[in-house]
């Protein structure tokens, strides 16, 4: 106990970095003394078997849980009724996205069943899960009406742009520009694609050719840029723009920077027995010290991914310290070594050296290029971005790629760590706000560890998640100086090494802590490479609460880092560990463990790396996991992350927001506890979410050590030992337990004879080897039992007390024959020997002669014992040996070139032939692992352009004995340049590697030559270099790769000025000479063969010559072409070809002059009302219909030869016509004819329209012409016909019906006014109000009662216009009389006096009936235009005064117009406004 008590004092100082006790000055740091203490050494070998797998996991579903109807948003929550909006946006960002939803789950129905129902119900994709009911859905309009109308979704709502935008644009109102990443949208195996799909338009290229300036893509779904603030909204109007984020400054977290003196490194006081080996990490920071000289030959590779020329740390050596704390080995210093010194370095060099800055680059290719082509399982970063605790995209696609390589099914997990920054309250930097990530802060390092680093970010992120994780030593932190570095200089008094502070030094402390936990759990444990969110559980799981018990808070999350309580738990304290389970939505995983002794701590860590999350929503959990952990009697239960005092308490809620829950029991009682694991809302994606667990308490596992003997582990170095001679033995032990014992005796005998005991002390999974001396004696001679015991006096409480016993046979000769070597291990030479030789010396030991034989068995390859038949060859095989005397024997084994790689044993045998006694010599074969490659090119040369790239690939073959990997390199001729495209750290690296070969494997490399630029002669020749390197060796294979410069043709041509002036109009009888100068701008000679391609008729070509022109030189050719009287004009085309397939074509166009050429203007415009013009256009418009009107041009002919056209003209339709003629009909050469076309304009042309016509002359096949606008007239015509009409009677109602029918071509919109003797009760029966398209009939009816046998007259008037006499129209009426007769007028008249009263007194009633009815009537309601009596009454303007002035309710109706309704007369009146009153 007492030596655990050191330990424990020691592990409150895990991960910290303690300063050296060597003061400048001792009252300056009097208050330190305290670790002057002289703390002991402790050395732990850690145990497997700490961590174990229990019976198979219980494992049962239940349903999810019910949750609220709502979706939380960084904009607001959405509820059924809508957004409740918490910001304010301006407007253009509430503007909605129609490719667009935000639907709600029905709270009952689990968000996995409801994801599977909307993909198979409808053609979208949901595009982020925002709790805890939302999904985003993308999609078209008609997709997204499908997904509404299912049941399980209880509301659907648009989504406003401000969703998919970053907060610091909701209203930023500038146009200013802004650098920006534009994300496009993630599918559900979180691959960000280009376009939407969805038979969605647009494309992120798209947006970034039309809005971005100097933008760029690092991967597929992404592009940063400068965009205009004021156009964010438009941009986020495309269905390919999932969000729009600002980039945000990055800073690496040392800021400040102490200048102290003295530390000690972690091991100067803890030590595991680990230290890093076969882990890579990578690291992302400035720059790095490559040849410092603490990174060994551990660098794996050193990225640049900041663009600018150099990966050096040569500003304040920031990278380079970072690194050195994760696993520099102090070869400079010892005791400022990292916390891996072994592990291997893959370093992502991110500053811009001339502006200290660190690059944007992203988080996403970062993690992807560490993992896959640097092969790192852990990525430390000391920097970030402060963003206040926000979830950005950045800290999205962190948990993208971890959550992707947490699914152990598939994936080796990354554990990612990012510093929480310097800021204070200010909140944790991102991408430290991601879930899966470690997110570090800092404690004091010098002072007391249980304190904070007074700068390191405080949590929680914006929707409330514990950060940090854990913390590490933050402040005055002794770690590598780089020597580039301009702006830092040792402050400690050493030139190698430099003192920094901040949550930058404990972010790399916690990484090299991280590694030494995954090397424990894969070499020591052997367990298959963990998830992520196991090492973070483990973490955890061993941290310390600092100070004042109250984790988690704040400021420490759950605690510092503590790697004993994680890896070497106390007594019967046991771990552990499941990194191999998943759950689906509703599924319950359950755990039991017997805690056998009541009164110590039992903590559960449940970790899991989430579905990532989303900048849309404002809670980032997907899966949410709930831990529940159950007492023995079933009575209490304890939920994760219930937490007071730093225990964990009953009757709190469950957490929905973390992705680590913790269970922490100061004092377990015995029984079986019960440890529950559900998936209670399953909101990603996928449908399996892997989980990590860890556990400690007491009987987690067993803690007994078990001592055992190796089997087949006994060796001695004579296998026939004489007597006499001193032989060494030894065998090898293990212990199997999980406990470590101290000093325990192991005794070995000969026959019974004490050899000797030695003490071992073991810890679990330790193996050992002892060894002893022993010299047999004469007794001995012939079989001698050599045996071994651990623990003979049964001094140990072990798990088996059966296997401390084991023992071998050994064969004891006397003097003879003794075969030895001086070297009895040979190593082959070279991968093509296929012999090995080996120098034996046989003795005869004895003091007489004797004769003796050797032999020699077939080699056994000891890792397998295969045996090889490889024969073995002596150059003697029989000897006689006098007294004492040796001899050399060459040993010759034949064997493949090369053989398989193996440590090979053979067994020589000497015979004395005289005593038949044998003498035994093991000798042995090593055969390492040897490389020879074989470099396949395509070709013994590779022809290249010297202008342009080349691309080429080789094979390499693996002609080695075993799996190889081989480092390649070109080396290029100056001028050139020749990079690998795939193999390097990237495209146009001369320096990759070929990856893992099998034997006889091959890779095909593909390689691009980057030409000089300039021209080149054809056939020069430059040789580049291929360097292949063993990694198993010092050997390097060069190969010369020929580059053979090919021909390149160009020619240029151009018209010399001594060729004939083509450029004018040819003569069709001319002979003409074209001079061409041919200039070559290639690389190599060239002979040009023309060939006639194209000429015009009428033209014969003489004869064309081949032509020769040097490289470089400039040739003249000719060539001549004469006319026939009737050649045409045409291209002439010549192709000029060549032996090397090159050709290239040279034309000219002919221009033949014509026999004549027309000329035509416009002379004059007549009209028949008199006016004329002499521009088409000049007269004030072109009447419509006959006569006509004409149109004259001057006709003037310019050529050398009398022309006599035809003359048409072309009209806009057939019912326009036109008559045409030429004087004089033939033009003469240089003279002039005139033409006249009369046109006439059909009533069928709109009114004030501006038709084409054009004047058309061709004669022998010359044609000119001549287009013309004119301005149509406007015709205002009707005409009345009389249908019909019947013999009308005085005192008796007629009816006569007219067409009334719009002969003009514009439209006629006006009223009909009937007037007539006053008498006559004239009326027009349906309707007065006329509107008349051209062309359009419209019939009218007039009533009229003739009070006597007058004649008289009726006029019908469209309106009071004079403008046409066809308005009006006058209607003679005769009227016939009442025929009498004077036998019955009497009689007859006292009939009509009857027939007059009834008619007087019906009509008396049926007046007040209509009065009544219309009392009743709206006139909006009337269907039937009323009856109107025109009389001359209403053109007494008198009478129109009166009735305005006794009416007060006059109602104007558009269906009426020029009429207005007198309600309180219900009656129509005229409207005195109406134009046609006025």
């Amino acid at each position: 106990m007492n030596q655990r008590t050191t330990v424990l004092i020691l592990a409150i100082l895990l991960m910290s970095y303690f300063p050296s006790l060597e003061y400048d000055s001792e009252t300056e740091y009097d208050e330190i003394n305290f670790l002057d203490q002289n703390y002991k050494r402790t050395e732990i070998s850690p145990n497997p078997n700490t961590m174990h797998s229990l019976s198979l996991v219980s494992s049962y579903f239940e349903s999810e849980e019910t949750r609220n109807l709502r979706a939380d948003t960084p904009i607001g929550i959405f509820t059924e009724i809508g957004l409740i909006p918490s910001v304010l946006m301006k407007s253009e960002l509430t503007t909605p996205r129609s490719d667009l939803l935000l639907i709600l789950i029905d709270g009952e129905t689990g968000l996995w069943d409801a994801r599977l129902a909307i993909i198979d119900h409808a053609n979208v994709e949901i595009r982020a899960t925002i709790p805890p009911s939302g999904f985003l859905i993308q999609g078209t309009q008609e997709q997204l009406n499908k997904i509404s109308n299912l049941p399980i979704v209880r509301a659907s709502h648009l989504v406003p742009l401000g969703l998919l935008s970053d907060k610091k644009f909701y209203n930023l109102d500038t146009e200013d520009s802004v650098i920006v990443e534009v994300l496009g949208w993630k599918d559900s195996d979180l691959t960000r694609h280009e376009s939407p799909g969805l038979n969605l338009p647009s494309s992120l290229s798209e947006v970034a050719n039309i809005w971005m300036n100097n933008y760029t893509s690092y991967h597929t779904g992404s592009y940063f840029g400068e965009v205009n603030v004021k156009d964010i909204d438009e941009i986020l109007k495309y269905p390919a723009v999932s969000y729009i984020s600002p980039i945000f400054d990055r800073t690496t977290f040392n800021d400040y920077a102490r200048i102290h003196m003295g530390i000690n490194t972690v091991e100067n006081t803890y030590f595991t027995g680990l230290n890093g080996s076969g882990q890579r990490v990578a690291v992302a920071d400035t720059g790095l010290d490559e040849d410092h000289g603490d990174f060994g030959n551990r660098i794996i590779n050193v990225v640049n991914v900041a663009g600018d020329s150099s990966t050096a740390d040569t500003n304040d050596g920031h990278g380079t310290h970072v690194a050195c704390t994760v696993l520099g080995d102090g070869s400079r210093t010892s005791s400022y070594a990292g916390i891996a010194p072994e592990a291997e370095l893959y370093f992502q060099a991110m500053e811009i050296d001339s502006t200290a800055q660190l690059s944007n680059s992203g988080i996403y290719g970062m993690l992807n290029s560490a993992y896959n082509s640097g092969g790192a399982r852990f990525h430390s970063n000391s920097w970030g971005s402060a963003v206040g605790g926000s979830y950005t995209t950045q800290s999205e696609d962190a948990d993208d790629r971890t959550s992707t390589w947490d699914q152990y099914w598939a994936y080796q997990g990354m554990t990612v760590l990012f510093a929480a920054g310097n800021e204070g309250s200010n909140g944790i930097s991102s991408p430290g706000t991601a879930k899966n990530v470690i997110t570090v802060g800092g404690h004091q390092n010098r002072w007391d560890p249980d304190q904070m680093y007074p700068f390191s970010s405080q949590g929680p992120t914006d929707d409330g998640r514990i950060k940090p994780d854990v913390t590490g030593p933050g402040d005055y932190v002794r770690s590598c100086l780089a020597q580039e570095a301009e702006d830092a200089s040792t402050n400690i008094g050493d030139s190698y090494y430099i003192e920094y502070s901040g949550t930058s030094m404990a972010t790399p402390a916690v990484a090299g802590a991280a590694a030494l936990v995954r090397e424990y759990i894969m070499e020591i444990a052997e367990r298959p490479a963990p998830q992520g969110s196991l090492i973070k559980a483990m973490l955890i799981l061993g941290a310390e609460d600092m100070g004042t018990r109250n984790i988690p808070n704040d400021d420490e999350g759950w605690g510092r880092v503590n790697l004993i309580d994680t890896l070497i738990p106390d007594e019967d304290i046991g771990i552990y560990v499941d990194d191999r389970s998943r759950l689906s939505a509703g599924q319950v995983n359950e755990y039991s463990f017997d805690v056998t002794r009541s009164g110590e701590p039992l903590k559960v860590v449940v970790a899991w790396s989430d579905y990532p999350g989303s900048s849309s929503s404002s809670i980032q959990l997907r899966n949410d996991l709930d831990l529940e952990v159950i007492s023995p009697n079933g009575e209490v239960t304890y939920l994760g992350n219930d937490f007071s005092n730093g225990k964990s308490t009953t009757g709190g809620s469950k957490d929905n927001r973390n992705n680590v829950e913790v269970v922490l029991i100061d004092s377990a009682i015995n029984g079986i506890w019960t440890v529950k694991v559900k998936d209670t809302s399953h909101g990603g994606s996928r449908t399996f979410q892997p989980y990590s667990i860890a556990v400690r308490g007491v009987n987690v596992n067993d803690l007994t050590p078990d001592p055992t003997f190796i089997a087949d582990s006994f060796e001695i170095s004579t296998p026939i030992p004489q007597v006499g001679e001193e032989v060494e033995i030894s065998i090898s032990l293990r212990n199997q337990g999980s406990g470590s014992f101290t000093d325990i005796p192991v005794a070995a005998y000969a026959n019974s004879n004490p050899i000797g005991n030695q003490l071992i002390t073991m810890s679990p999974g330790g193996d050992e080897e002892l060894t002893w001396y022993w010299t047999p004696v004469s007794e001995d001679e012939g079989e001698v039992e050599i045996s071994f015991y651990i623990d003979p006096n049964d001094d140990l409480e072990e798990l088996s007390e059966v296997n401390n016993f084991i023992s071998a046979l050994v064969l004891v000769s006397t003097p003879g024959i003794r075969v030895s070597s001086e070297s009895p291990i040979v190593t082959l030479g070279e991968a093509s020997d296929f012999t090995t030789q080996w120098d034996i010396i046989i003795t005869n030991t004895a003091l007489f002669e004797t004769n003796a034989t050797i032999s020699v068995s077939y080699p056994i390859r000891t890792r397998d014992n295969v045996q090889f038949d490889w024969p073995g060859f002596f150059n003697n095989t029989n000897f006689n040996l006098d007294a004492s005397e040796n001899t050399p024997v060459t040993l010759l084994m034949s064997h493949p070139a090369p053989p398989p790689p193996g440590l090979y044993k053979m067994i020589i045998t000497g015979n004395d032939i005289e005593n038949n006694i044998d003498s035994e010599l093991e000798i042995f074969f090593d055969v390492p692992v040897l490389a020879q490659p074989q470099v396949i090119l395509p070709s013994s040369e590779i022809f290249v352009s010297s202008l342009t790239d080349t691309k080429f690939s080789f094979d390499i073959k693996n002609n080695g004995n075993g799996a190889q990997t081989y480092d390649v390199s070109l080396i290029s001729p100056a001028g050139w340049n020749l990079g690998f495209d795939d193999i390097g750290a990237f495209a146009g690296s001369s320096s990759g590697s070929t990856g893992t070969l099998m034997k006889e494997d091959r890779v095909n490399i593909d390689v691009t030559i980057t030409s000089p630029g300039a021209l080149i002669e054809a056939g020069s020749e430059f040789t580049a270099t291929l360097v292949v390197g063993s990694r198993v060796s010092d050997d390097t294979w060069e190969i010369d790769i020929p580059l053979i410069v090919e021909g390149y043709d160009k020619i240029d041509i151009t018209m010399n000025s001594e060729s004939s002036d083509y450029e004018n109009k040819l003569l069709s009888d001319g002979n003409y000479q074209f001079i061409l100068d041919i200039s070559n701008q290639g690389n190599r000679d060239i002979t040009l063969q023309p060939i006639q391609r194209e000429l015009p008729g009428g033209w014969t070509l003489s004869s064309i010559e081949e032509i020769t022109i040097g490289k470089g030189q400039q040739s003249q050719w000719d060539m001549s072409i004469t006319g026939n009287g009737k050649a045409t004009s045409g291209i002439l085309e010549i192709r000029f070809i060549s032996d090397y397939d090159f050709s290239i074509d040279w034309n000219v166009t002919l221009d033949v002059i014509s026999g004549a050429i027309p000329v035509v203007d416009f002379y004059q415009v007549d009209i028949p009302n008199g006016q004329t013009a002499d521009t088409p256009l000049g007269v004030d418009t072109h009447p419509v219909g006959a006569p006509g009107f004409d149109l004259g041009w001057t006709v003037t002919n310019n050529g050398t030869v009398s022309w006599e056209p035809s003359v048409t003209m072309e009209l806009p339709n057939s019912d326009f016509s036109s008559s045409c003629s030429l004087n004089p009909q033939k033009i003469f050469p240089g003279e002039s004819s005139r033409v006249w076309c009369t046109v006439i304009i059909p009533m069928s042309a709109e009114a004030g329209s501006e038709p084409e016509i054009t004047l058309v002359m061709e004669d022998g096949g010359i044609e000119t012409r001549n287009t013309i606008s004119l301005l149509v007239e406007t015709v205002n015509q009707v005409t009345w016909t009389l249908i019909q009409v019947s013999d009308i009677y005085a005192g008796s109602s007629s009816t006569m019906y007219f067409e009334l029918q719009n002969t003009g071509n514009s439209v006629i919109s006006d009223r009909i006014i009937v007037s007539g003797p006053s008498s006559w009760n004239i009326r027009v029966l349906d309707g007065m109000m006329v509107n008349l398209q051209p062309d359009e009939i419209r019939s009218v009816q007039i009533e009229f009662t003739p009070n006597n046998a007058k004649d008289s007259t009726i006029i019908l008037n469209l309106g009071e216009s004079t403008e046409s006499s066809d308005y009006s129209k006058q209607i003679p009426i005769e009227v016939k009389g009442i025929v009498t007769d004077d036998s019955f007028s009497s009689t007859l008249i006292l009939v009509l006096s009857i027939i007059i009263i009834s008619i007087m007194g019906g009509g008396l009633y049926f007046y007040q009936q209509e009065i009544q009815k219309k009392k009743n009537l709206n006139p909006n309601d009337q269907k039937k235009k009323e009856d109107v009596i025109i009389t001359s009454e209403f053109k007494n303007t008198e009478n129109l005064e009166n009735s305005q002035n006794n009416s007060k309710n006059l109602e104007k109706y558009d269906e009426y117009p020029g009429w207005l309704w007198d309600s309180d007369k219900e009656t129509w009146i005229p409207d005195p406004e109406h134009q046609d009153i006025q």
